[in-house]
């Protein structure tokens, strides 16, 4: 048995904090049949282990910066970037269905109001995500991240300088895409969301006047649709409850499913 799970909730829901506060319960108890570890970790992981033209050594430092900063480097980790893509570009390009699938999610991206560098990062993380995903470690009975990739299309922006990211899309998306076998979605109010993204320090750039224009279209109606068409099974977790109670319901899922399997 090797279970993919995933968070899903609007941003500001409360997802990766619930996300990290049972990273540090998994690490605590010692529980080892679930590995909560990124994607991205799971790809620089293996990366680093993979001869390329770069060290060993870079590649380490490099992975630091990529973790704690950014991807892109034009200038103290200039030709670790290049490394990167090239080693990004020759793996991808062996699998079937992903141009396609990276195709539809630039098309997404291009629909959000985020700046030229934060769409660009969204989509090298995208890139570096589906590699990851590849990576997952059979040896746990339940993989758990907090950013696959039914939630990188949770939040359904409008955007009327770009074209549409339209219900077909997301499905088709979705049909391409790493499917998970088991959701917890973190539902929390969209107005909870709003309050609580003022105190980030990137906001949260759409208002109440972006989510009344939007009406239904502003998030997930897709997303659960066809996971439910998908028989994967969706687990509420209330936002406003406390951390330890959806936890609670989140092991005592867990259990049943081990038991189970």
């Amino acid at each position: 048995m090797n279970l993919k799970i995933e968070i899903i909730g609007l941003p500001a829901s409360g997802k990766t904090y619930f996300y990290d506060y049972l990273n540090k319960v998994i690490k605590k108890k010692k529980i080892n049949y679930i590995q909560a570890e990124s994607l991205k970790d799971l790809f620089l992981l293996k990366y680093k282990k993979k001869q390329t033209n770069i060290s060993i050594i870079k590649k380490f430092f490099y992975s630091l910066y990529i973790k704690k900063v950014q991807i892109k480097s034009n200038y103290i980790f200039k030709e670790e970037y290049k490394d990167l893509n090239l080693f990004l570009k020759k793996n991808l390009t062996k699998i079937t269905g992903y141009k396609k699938l990276a195709s539809l999610y630039k098309n997404y991206v291009n629909t959000t109001n985020y700046t030229k560098e934060r769409k660009f990062r969204m989509f090298k993380n995208f890139e570096i995500d589906f590699l990851g995903n590849k990576l997952l470690n059979s040896k746990y009975n339940f993989n758990i991240f907090d950013e696959g990739f039914f939630q990188k299309i949770f939040f359904k922006f409008e955007n009327t300088d770009n074209f549409e990211f339209s219900f077909k899309k997301q499905i088709d998306y979705l049909r391409l895409s790493p499917k998970p076998d088991l959701i917890f979605f973190i539902d929390t109010n969209i107005k909870t969301c709003l309050e609580r993204a003022k105190t980030r320090s990137g906001g949260f750039i759409y208002n109440d006047n972006f989510i009344k224009k939007s009406k239904k279209n502003y998030f997930y109606e897709s997303i659960i649709n066809f996971s439910k068409l998908q028989k994967i099974p969706i687990i509420r977790l209330n936002g406003a409850s406390s951390v330890t109670d959806n936890l609670k319901i989140f092991f005592k899922t867990i259990k049943n499913y081990k038991n189970y399997k």
